[in-house]
């Protein structure tokens, strides 16, 4: 039931920024004034993804789940959760960072668009479990065994 929910880590960040994507081709004048609900919006799609993810690390969930009933899989471990919490709490930052102290201008519901996609993507990526895998498993491994423990 849990592992079901695996889609919504990477696509709740996706989904939001693709929408307000839409919003901001559609009114731009006006989705360029709306900078700080923009960018709280995409903050809370984020901690969203980040509570759905932390909830199935504590859980203990594994498996593989087919995306969109391609052939697309999504591989959950205790290692890709870590991974995939990790690089949210780093967008999280990067994105709480950029309300305190960028200055919105041109170009900032932009920013934040791309950041949304980026970590969706980031997520997505961390749940490949093909080659991309062999990269950070042997970092996440040795982090997982040493120090951490939710």
């Amino acid at each position: 039931m849990l592992l079901n929910l695996t889609w919504l880590i990477p696509g709740i960040p996706i989904i939001a920024s693709l929408s307000i994507a839409v919003l901001l081709l559609s009114f731009g004048k006006t989705m360029n004034r709306l900078t700080k609900p923009v960018s709280y919006f995409l903050i809370a799609s984020l901690i969203f993804s980040e509570i759905i993810n932390l909830i199935l690390f504590k859980n203990n969930i594994s498996g593989n789940e087919l995306l969109f009933v391609s052939n697309f899989e999504l591989v959950v471990d205790k290692s890709s959760l870590l991974f995939s919490e990790l690089i949210g709490l780093l967008f999280l930052f990067i994105m709480i960072f950029s309300v305190i102290k960028l200055k919105r201008r041109n170009g900032y519901v932009r920013y934040f668009i791309f950041l949304g996609l980026l970590s969706g993507l980031a997520y997505l990526f961390s749940f490949t479990g093909s080659l991309f895998h062999n990269l950070y498993d042997p970092l996440i491994t040795y982090l997982d065994q040493t120090a951490i423990s939710f």
